[in-house]
């Protein structure tokens, strides 16, 4: 199993401490709606406000009246990132692309937080949903070069590491040599 399968199933594993209970059930649907899209709002404000643990808890509380909305979930993946919880981040943004595969900013969100983890290559992936799904978005697409560059570095970095290829004075013996 790879590294990064090993982080998928840790992130799948972790329970949101700011998740609370779901109370979709106890109203109506436009109940529902109406109560998460105004607690989103105020979510927004505070996220906009830079109060990123407000804005976790309104976008929390909110969820538990609409647990499946992307833009919710995504919401709250980037008030993560601006704390610097990147597996919470990563594991909402998943929940977003889930419950709309067509949201692009699930994948950005997701992203993000996978690049911040020195992930380039699951990063990659993301930025390259993004770009599909909006091709004239160019902060997308800058992203995907600053991708690209990091994996191409990586995969260099690793080359000069190898240890494969022993450097020629470990090899050569002098006395080999006929004058």
């Amino acid at each position: 199993m790879g590294e990064d399968e090993d982080f998928d199933k840790l992130i799948d594993g972790i329970k949101n401490v700011d998740d609370e209970p779901d109370l979709s059930a106890c109203e109506s649907t436009e109940e529902a709606e109406a109560n998460g899209l105004a607690l989103k709002d105020q979510g927004n404000a505070a996220l906009m406000a830079g109060h990123y643990n407000e804005a976790i808890h309104l976008y929390s509380t909110g969820l538990s009246h609409l647990p499946n909305n992307a833009i919710i979930l995504s919401n709250r993946a980037l008030a993560y990132i601006k704390v610097e919880n990147y597996g919470l981040a990563i594991q909402d943004a998943t929940h977003a692309i889930e419950a709309d595969p067509s949201y692009p900013k699930g994948y950005y969100r997701r992203g993000s937080a996978e690049f911040a983890l020195g992930r380039a290559k699951a990063a990659r992936k993301d930025f390259r949903a993004v770009c599909k799904l909006r091709p004239k978005d160019r902060d997308a697409r800058g992203k995907l070069q600053e991708c690209d560059k990091a994996v191409r570095e990586a995969a260099f970095a690793a080359a000069i590491l190898s240890d494969e290829a022993a450097p020629l004075s470990d090899s050569f013996r002098a006395e080999s040599v006929a004058v």
